[in-house]
């Protein structure tokens, strides 16, 4: 072989030795669905879709107690008859009609704070499309509080595209133990145009189609490895009750928010924060560290834990 073809062999393998080339998920067909099955410690779970994973038929299930969500193997699942009564009264279905209940107005539908009194705060966190670099010193700042810190984040599909590098450094703290993250769904395209009004904007612009975005996002999170959560973000809190009602019917819960910190809003005990993560928000982010740096002892808790118990 002649010595300058073994020399490009040489460097092409170097190249791919320090190369991640694991390939991510192919998922298909995702759809809604709500069927209740027990497990095999006879609790009670509902798969809330179905799709197919590298081929092979897959369900995203839901603890109805817990919020949790989890993949499992449809195959390995018996829907075995459950009572109504077995799950109709269950945190998740009581939580689920309860704030997608139709109500008047356009803005900050669903769940705002947590049920019971919490000594402690819920930071959610939106990264919407955005053509800035993220706030990487507010993760920074929120796993300093203690590890792994809590944290909701709403994540649009286009961000995650246009950002690939510092989505995976997310990933990379939240599997180093670093941060607690729930994943949260802020649709694919979060539509926005700044001369519409409210009522026909964000994910209520004319010919949007409102369940590909919630699905087509969801499935670009299992192509990368995320169980995306229960929980959904309206793009700039914007809703009306024909969405409330689609929300519903797609299994998932509304969150808004009562401390917006760039509008002004104040934590209070069991509220939930709002910043933008994007670089769009420079304003609500410094307000974050500066609540951080005069409220020591801030005590950050998961989302599932806003949720009243039986």
């Amino acid at each position: 072989m002649p010595k300058k073809n073994l020399i490009a062999i040489t460097l092409l393998f170097l190249a791919f030795a320090f190369v991640d080339i694991s390939l991510a998920a192919t998922i298909a067909n995702l759809s809604p669905v709500f069927k209740p099955y027990r497990d095999a410690n006879k609790g009670i779970k509902i798969a809330i879709r179905s799709f197919e994973e590298d081929g092979h038929a897959r369900l995203v299930s839901l603890d109805p107690e817990t919020f949790t969500t989890e993949v499992v193997d449809e195959g390995a699942i018996s829907f075995a008859d459950v009572k109504t009564t077995e799950w109709k009264g269950t945190r998740f279905i009581h939580a689920l009609h309860k704030y997608t209940a139709p109500v008047a107005g356009f803005e900050n539908q669903g769940m705002r704070s947590a049920e019971v009194k919490k000594g402690g705060l819920f930071l959610t966190m939106d990264l919407c499309p955005s053509t800035k670099g993220f706030d990487r010193d507010a993760f920074e700042a929120t796993e300093a509080l203690g590890t792994p810190a809590p944290i909701a984040i709403a994540v649009s599909g286009l961000w995650i595209e246009r950002h690939r590098e510092e989505f995976d450094w997310i990933r990379r703290e939240e599997s180093e133990g670093r941060l607690a993250i729930t994943w949260m769904n802020h649709s694919y395209s979060h539509p926005f145009d700044r001369l519409r009004e409210p009522k026909e904007n964000f994910l209520l612009t004319p010919g949007v189609d409102f369940e590909d975005e919630v699905l087509r996002n969801e499935t670009l999170l299992l192509e990368n490895g995320v169980t995306p959560a229960p929980f959904f973000r309206f793009p700039g809190l914007i809703s009306d009750a024909s969405l409330l009602e689609k929300l519903k019917a797609l299994s998932l819960i509304p969150i808004g928010a009562n401390a917006w910190l760039a509008k002004g809003e104040r934590p209070r005990n069991g509220s939930f924060i709002l910043v933008h993560g994007n670089g769009n928000e420079e304003g609500g982010i410094e307000k974050l560290l500066k609540f951080y740096g005069e409220n020591k002892g801030v005590r950050l808790l998961p989302l599932k834990e806003a949720f009243e118990r039986k």
